[in-house]
């Protein structure tokens, strides 16, 4: 039966694939959370959503979104799709391992929508008191359920890369690599490290909850301010699991292009990836100058936070000097797709050096200016690296082609209302305005109205971007795609098509 043949298959395609089923359904998840958190802001006073269930949309979004869409698709549905075909493998090392991290999202999946009949309103971050028993419900305890088990998962996923590719470098120690490999295997070795920690704190939490433990409880002995270095130890790293896997997908289509070799090309954009690995592991405390950290401490990690845009300013400039050899693509939309990446990830980037700085982050710590700030890294950044992928490998995977003048329609609805919905916030931030509150000063009315149209077209061209696919699907315009055997060459080759404005790609040959 069919679906046997899927439940307990071990082939990392259809792995993959289940993994992309799971992060897509996540993503539609969160999208609607978002739209229902944009729609309460229409009116200044007269909410759609209560302010309690507004505070439970507000977590499931940032749970949803990170756990659930952008992992399961960057890292388990791609990553697991291509990682053999970019080694030459026939599979992955630990197939057994593989299929048991993809279907543990089910249970966790479960888990996440018992929090949802039970209510928790404490934010992604989790932060005790808040998230005490005193304080909230059993939905918490679900929602934490539900990252423990999406946590293992990851961490499965993550050591059956690190074997795999580890393997293979160690046979093939001459070999240049796809830097997307570099990028998978420093973004499952970053998930190794910072993954048991977020698992410790939460467990640390539910004892404290369930079995009268004092780990974060002030009145026996504890210190709340431990979980957050604890949470931001997992957290900070976790925004370089989610870019990593977009930066090693624009570094490979780039290099792929152009195949240069200087010092803004492939070696420079994996050892600037490595160097952002080590950078961004040791600045969680910059998430916490509010909690009262020694002028030394701040001092640190304000630094060490403002030197992690030296790697990342050189791989910008090294995928726009690469760029710069593409002239003749230009009437390709995965470039201008690639140029918009750069355009929001720069922006995410240069406010989030601002916030680096202790004393600003005191005047904006939790105003909408930190919300405009991650979202341009992680929303937009994160997100477009999933629609990269899908332009790229879309007619490797399916062999059929994407329409092109469709898709051009596609990348102005998205650039614009990313940033109709988006770049406003770094106003709001900027007068004070705070976050997670569902009630604010009309003044800013017009704007609020500006930033929920751009949220619905955002989420319109997600919807638009499916259709593109399932049209593709549909029309079956046909692209053969062939895998040299010897010397392990991606070569596609486009067949003439009946229509015109069909988007294909045209002579990629890369050696890896």
């Amino acid at each position: 039966m069919m679906w046997m043949t899927w439940l307990f298959t071990l082939d990392h395609k259809r792995i993959g694939l289940i993994y992309m089923l799971i992060g897509v359904w996540g993503g539609f998840l969160g999208l609607s959370l978002s739209l229902l958190i944009r729609l309460n802001y229409l009116d200044p006073y007269f909410n759609l959503i209560i302010p309690e269930v507004y505070n439970y949309v507000i977590t499931w979004h940032g749970i949803v979104m990170i756990f659930f869409f952008l992992m399961p698709v960057l890292i388990g549905g791609f990553g697991n799709y291509l990682l053999p075909l970019l080694l030459g493998l026939p599979d992955l090392n630990l197939p057994r391992l593989n299929a048991l991290s993809a279907w543990l999202l089910l249970p966790s999946a479960v888990c996440l929508g018992m929090s949802m009949i039970g209510g928790a309103g404490v934010g992604w971050t989790f932060y005790p008191p808040l998230s005490g028993v005193g304080y909230s419900g059993w939905g918490v305890d679900f929602l934490m359920f539900a990252l423990h088990l999406a946590g293992v998962s990851s961490l499965l996923g993550s050591i059956n890369f690190i074997c795999t590719i580890v393997e293979v470098m160690l046979e093939e120690s001459t070999a240049r690599h796809s830097v997307l490999v570099w990028g998978y295997l420093f973004t499952s070795i970053l998930l190794l490290l910072s993954l048991p920690v977020l698992a410790a704190a939460i467990t640390m939490l539910l004892f404290d909850r369930n079995f009268g433990a004092s780990f974060f409880d002030p009145m026996g002995g504890g210190d709340p301010v431990l979980f957050q270095h604890l949470f931001w130890f997992f957290g900070h790293p976790e925004v370089y699991v989610l870019i990593l896997p977009a930066f090693g997908v624009i570094s490979h289509i780039c290099v792929t292009l152009t195949n240069n070799d200087s010092l803004f090309g492939y070696y420079g954009l994996v050892l600037a990836m490595a160097a952002i690995v080590c950078l961004g592991s040791i600045v969680w405390a910059h998430h916490m100058f509010m909690v009262g950290l020694d002028i030394d401490t701040a001092v640190f990690f304000s630094s060490v936070t403002m030197v992690i845009g030296i790697p990342t300013g050189i791989k910008v400039f090294s995928w726009l000097v690469m760029l710069s050899g593409s002239m003749s693509r230009l009437g390709d939309p995965i470039i201008w797709w690639i140029v918009g990446f750069i355009g929001l990830f720069t922006i995410g980037g240069v406010t989030g050096i601002m916030l680096s700085a202790s004393i600003l982050d005191t005047l904006l710590h939790d105003t909408w200016f930190v919300v405009a700030h991650f979202h341009y890294v992680l929303s937009l950044g994160s997100y477009s690296g999933v629609v990269i992928s899908f332009l790229w490998w879309w007619p490797i995977i399916t062999g059929y082609s994407l329409n092109r003048l469709l898709l051009w329609g596609h990348w102005i609805v998205s650039m614009i209302g990313f940033n109709l919905c988006f770049f406003p916030m770094h106003y709001f931030g900027l007068q004070g305005l705070p976050r997670r509150v569902c009630v604010f000063d009309p003044e800013f009315c017009w704007l609020n109205f500006i930033c929920s149209l751009g949220g619905i077209l955002s989420a319109s061209s997600a919807f638009f971007f499916v259709y593109i696919l399932w049209e593709s699907y549909t029309v079956k315009n046909v692209v053969v795609s062939c895998w040299g055997s010897n010397s392990l060459v991606l070569n596609v080759v486009t067949l003439p098509l009946p229509h015109h404005g069909d988007y294909i790609h045209t002579s990629i040959h890369w050696v890896f």
